[in-house]
């Protein structure tokens, strides 16, 4: 058995390139060997059967550690990607509680004509009727009120916001 041994450990060897996973290699082979001796003896060439045997766990081994690799990066893929997710959910609940705290402190016109503009969607003609002001102050309070809002939403943040997909919010600013 010992001729046997020597020869699985350097046989593997050349193939892991780490003695401590030879070693294990080797004795997992050298268990087999003897689980199944009754079997070898009766073999002609066992040097060509337990080298072959070698061969097989060596390559059972490398396709372990490939799936198990696969599976690692998948797992990491996953868990980045939830993260991020999570990231850019609380960056932009953030952003949209900051906008909506710069929109309450504008003047009371302003916000009027800020949330009917970009909220509701109408135009500053349909402002202006409702209001009751004309065209050109609306257009003035929605002026100032996104030169407001755009002075207090520092750059970075929204160009972060747009990137996270929150278009929303920086649309009603950069309009």
């Amino acid at each position: 058995m010992p001729y046997y041994r020597a020869k699985v450990y350097r046989f593997i060897v050349q193939f892991v390139k780490d003695h401590t996973l030879a070693e294990d290699l080797t004795q997992d082979i050298m268990v087999k060997v003897w689980c199944r001796y009754d079997q070898l003896s009766a073999l002609e060439d066992k040097d060509n059967y337990i080298l072959k045997m070698a061969k097989h766990h060596v390559l059972d081994h490398f396709k372990k550690l490939s799936r198990e690799k696969a599976y690692q990066e998948e797992t990491w893929y996953r868990i980045q990607k939830s993260a991020n997710a999570v990231e850019s959910k609380l960056a932009e609940a953030d952003m949209n509680a900051h906008l909506e705290a710069v929109i309450q402190s504008l003047p009371l016109r302003q916000r009027e004509v800020y949330m009917l503009s970009k909220r509701e969607g109408l135009s500053l003609a349909e402002i202006a009727s409702a209001l009751g002001i004309t065209i050109r102050t609306a257009r003035n309070h929605l002026d100032r009120a996104l030169k407001v809002i755009r002075n207090n939403i520092n750059t970075d943040s929204l160009f972060f916001w747009i990137i996270s997909g929150s278009c929303y919010a920086a649309i009603m600013i950069s309009q």
